[in-house]
């Protein structure tokens, strides 16, 4: 489960783009570490431009897409358990139903999940954790927090990225290593997929620092609220 977290820094700001920019900004009350957070970021920038492209370009010279699609199918199937377990808390029996479904289909017919079978016959797939399971019970978010290597967060989605890395239950089966091995592999590989997307989104931030929170907080709001838009008023409107 840990490689999760290590890719949710990339889809997120992938995924959200739209949202953070047309969105009105957090506020900065609601960033009250921003001096140590931004000390924290620069810190993963310095680690993703100095070891974590160089590895990627690497790997995508060396891995056709279609591998690291494949790659990236197999660790999504894996992920399918702990999802399905926080439908399960959430209490969201179609979306268990369809993630299990997702589980059975992609890992035997998909050959592991190596093949998205699912999607193909028109399965959804939902992105469900323990951060959003604690969000839908009522725990507040906390502020704004980001953790070294693992990027933006904040208390409640700490734990719960805690709880759901243990909960996974092949991490059992490996050693420690192993697991520690797979994730960042996972990571690396996810990386790639996302390289050009990530320098674009870099190089059209004013303030790469405030988009990826802004981003960040936005995006938990409206999957933690089953929300498909940012309400108007839930953050404050201030210039940066």
């Amino acid at each position: 489960m840990a490689s999760r977290r290590f890719g949710r820094t990339v889809l997120m700001l992938t995924v959200v783009a739209m949202v953070a920019v047309a969105a009105p900004a957090v506020a900065e009350e609601d960033d009250p570490w921003q001096s140590l957070n931004r000390r924290t970021f620069a810190f993963n920038e310095w680690l993703d431009r100095n070891l974590l492209i160089p590895v990627a370009n690497a790997w995508d010279f060396v891995a056709p897409d279609a591998v690291q699609t494949g790659i990236q199918n197999i660790f999504d199937t894996a992920d399918m358990v702990v999802v399905f377990g926080n439908d399960v808390l959430q209490l969201k029996p179609v979306a268990a139903g369809q993630d299990l479904a997702r589980l059975v289909v992609n890992a035997t017919v998909g050959i592991g999940g190596i093949f998205d079978v699912a999607t193909q016959v028109g399965i959804p797939q939902n992105d469900e954790d323990f951060g959003q399971t604690l969000g839908y019970w009522g725990v507040p978010a906390g502020p704004y927090l980001v953790l070294p290597i693992f990027g933006p967060s904040n208390p409640r989605d700490a734990f719960g990225f805690a709880v759901d890395t243990m909960s996974n239950p092949w991490t059992y089966y490996v050693d420690w290593y192993v697991s520690v091995s797979i994730a960042v592999f996972k990571f690396v590989n996810l990386r790639t997929i996302y390289l050009e997307d990530v320098e674009d989104l870099r190089a059209a931030a004013i303030d790469y620092y405030v988009f990826q929170r802004n981003a960040y907080v936005q995006n938990r709001e409206l999957v933690v609220y089953d929300r498909e838009s940012v309400d108007e008023d839930l953050y404050y409107f201030e210039d940066e």
